[in-house]
């Protein structure tokens, strides 16, 4: 009988831990990210760079799990013109929330950038996948395009 409790015991701790990492998730979804990284916007907006990466590198100390701090800490590493650094948040960004298009189409265009067709055409592709009605979408079709011609 002992066995058995503990078996019960530990089965409902496993389904605490499942339902507390799904709320949490759920919570990190529904984050206004634009009015949340809305003052680092504004700093990358007037050319304060650093200032504005110390911002949105806060925001993903705060959040790692949000494509949109990374992406938002890529687009100031580019600025300063941090290209590694932005690259790697770029990826990071795609690997925490692969269903955040921007991501995508970031690394896609870092890629490109390094000629390195191939990956550059996969990150452009998804990101079609994800934003089909995308406003960049004749663009992004031409990159594609582009990278195929050249692998």
């Amino acid at each position: 009988m002992v066995r058995r409790s503990s078996f019960l015991a530990l089965k409902a701790v496993a389904a605490l831990v499942v339902a507390t990492a799904l709320s949490c998730a759920v919570q990190a979804s529904n984050i206004d990210w634009d009015s949340k990284l809305a003052s680092g916007h504004h700093q990358l907006s007037i050319g304060n760079y650093a200032k504005a990466a110390d911002m949105f590198a806060s925001q993903v100390d705060k959040h790692p799990e949000s494509a949109a701090c990374r992406v938002a800490l890529g687009m100031a590493q580019k600025k300063m013109g941090k290209m590694a650094e932005a690259k790697a948040s770029f990826r990071r960004a795609t690997e925490v929330e692969p269903d955040y298009a921007e991501s995508h189409y970031e690394l896609g265009a870092m890629l490109e950038n390094d000629k390195e067709y191939k990956e550059a055409c996969q990150c452009f592709e998804r990101y079609m996948q994800l934003a089909p009605s995308s406003t960049k979408r004749a663009s992004v079709e031409e990159r594609i395009r582009y990278c195929r011609e050249n692998i």
